[in-house]
């Protein structure tokens, strides 16, 4: 399977990445990619966050790199408190042409967060089942930061700590949040992706790239979706690049709107009524 873009991959900004941005980038064009996105992890990641004493010297690697070929500015956010606050502030996320989001371990949390939504999931994770009640709670933190901010992709879902991965697509077709189907590992089963496309979700495939030899690596995600039912047009990096995508669906949320807007418009010969 070949995807024209890549949209989830960390450079050495981020410290668990092990190249450049240039280096990443290069690779990208090398593999025939027509466009990705560098996003690094974000601020309150502890172990592996970009650290912001660093972010210009980054924007500007970045915006060098994009000589070579066609580069978003990213970043890979994190949860950080159960009302949907993530760990990049409202003046760092105007930087950014795509803002990604997922759930993960290494956050520095809020201190109600840590003890009422980290640790309990901490605990389940281990013995390896997930009640339905902290599903529920889970399933409503990841949906108060898609409704709280502009998120252009969910990564990972389920990932580490489990929810209702249908109730979360259905808030992300309403907002046009994209939903990841993550290389490195997929944690929900073919019929959850089934019913997330009825919900209206709309996903993008990406290699989660830490190393130049990952970028745009589409492997497990083929071997997943034989076991799907699924077109093309459900997955939008098969046919498009990000960027494509968000034209085409800006311009189509706005054709709607002005629809809307024009029937709630009185008819002229209401006025002699």
């Amino acid at each position: 399977m070949k995807v024209l873009g890549d949209y989830h991959m960390h450079s050495n900004f981020s410290r668990d990445g092990r190249a450049s941005v240039i280096e990443m980038v290069r690779a990208a064009k090398d593999k025939g990619l027509s466009e990705i996105a560098i996003t690094e992890h974000g601020f309150g990641a502890w172990y592996n966050g970009m650290r912001k004493k660093n972010f210009d010297r980054w924007i500007g690697e970045v915006e060098s790199a994009r000589a070579e070929m066609p580069v978003l500015m990213g970043i890979e956010a994190s949860l950080v408190s159960r009302s949907g606050r993530i760990d990049i502030d409202d003046e760092a996320l105007k930087k950014f042409d795509i803002i990604l989001f997922g759930v993960h371990l290494a956050v520095i949390y809020s201190l109600r967060a840590f003890f009422f939504f980290f640790m309990p999931n901490m605990f389940w994770k281990m013995i390896r089942w997930t009640p339905a009640g902290r599903k529920r709670k889970n399933t409503k933190a990841v949906i108060n930061v898609i409704e709280n901010n502009r998120i252009d992709i969910w990564t990972h879902p389920n990932r580490y700590f489990k929810l209702n991965v249908v109730d979360v697509a259905k808030v992300c077709a309403e907002r046009g949040t994209l939903i990841e189907l993550n290389t490195k590992r997929i944690s929900f089963r073919p019929i959850d992706f089934e019913r997330m496309l009825r919900a209206g979700a709309k996903f993008i495939i990406n290699s989660d790239a830490h190393n130049v030899n990952r970028i745009g690596e589409t492997t497990r995600a083929e071997e997943f979706l034989k076991n799907c039912d699924y077109g093309e047009d459900d997955i939008i990096n098969i046919k498009n690049t990000f960027t494509e995508y968000k034209k085409k669906n800006d311009n189509d949320n706005a054709g709607r709107n002005q629809e809307q807007d024009t029937e709630k418009k009185p008819k002229r010969w209401h006025r002699w009524l």
